[in-house]
């Protein structure tokens, strides 16, 4: 996976700053793999999205993970560290299909990518954006193609689908689980490595750009100067100014 300096993290930062979540995992993908075209990125499964998001973590930050979530029946938070590692899971491949009974027929389904959740990501009614990606993920036979629009057992053969999409593509939905010290409450929560690690490119770049503001108000310095420079270089500089 390429190494990421300064200034292009930055940039991904600046370009993801208003946009979706899908849109910040496939901006951290592009940067992260040059190498690969995006119409790769843009239809690779969740899982193997993730899976990449999951190594970027580890090259930019490290491999273990500090988060803080609310019980949901009392709102107490919650610690929790672990490491990458622990949450890594097998993932699918983009020609990946799955089978379920719908209509007493044997029917298939692809397992969701980035372009699929761009596609319904304006629909904010989350039942109908269920609906919208069940239809897309089906692959209608030739001879129902064109009279087919979401079929009655479309509806009815969702909770069959999301199970063996689970099953086939599990590093796309992580579960981590909670016990409360304040209820006792034991459950499970999902942890979303793109959120994640995009608030942590957030936290890292407001720092990042408050030392820059400090070498640039004191030296001079541009900022592409001040990110060209070595982290330890630059720190100095800091300490120097008394501002570590």
């Amino acid at each position: 996976m390429h190494t990421l300096e300064p200034r292009a993290l930055l940039h991904i930062w600046e370009r993801g700053v208003h946009a979706s979540n899908v849109t910040r995992a496939l901006l951290l993908m592009g940067a992260a793999l040059p190498q690969v075209n995006h119409e790769s990125l843009l239809h690779a499964t969740i899982g193997h999205r993730d899976a990449w998001l999951l190594t970027l973590r580890e090259t930019l930050f490290g491999s273990r993970i500090e988060c803080l979530l609310r019980c949901p029946a009392c709102a107490e938070q919650i610690e929790l560290d672990f490491r990458v590692s622990d949450i890594r899971a097998p993932h699918a491949r983009p020609e990946h299909v799955c089978e379920v009974m719908g209509a007493g027929t044997v029917r298939r389904f692809r397992v969701p990518t980035s372009a699929d959740l761009l596609a319904i990501e304006g629909e904010r009614d989350v039942p109908a954006a269920e609906r919208q990606l069940l239809q897309r993920l089906w692959e209608v036979p030739d001879a129902e193609r064109g009279t087919a629009r979401a079929p009655e057992w479309l509806a009815q053969a969702q909770g069959a689908v999301a199970r063996a999409i689970a099953e086939a593509d599990a590093q796309a939905e992580v579960l981590l689980t909670l016990s409360c010290p304040s209820c006792g409450l034991r459950t499970e929560e999902s942890f979303d490595i793109a959120a994640h690690l995009w608030c942590e490119l957030d936290h890292w770049a407001r720092a990042m750009l408050r030392k820059v503001h400090a070498l640039a108000s004191r030296y001079g310095w541009s900022e592409d100067c001040i990110l060209g420079m070595g982290a330890a270089r630059r720190q100095a500089y800091l300490g120097l100014i008394g501002e570590v």
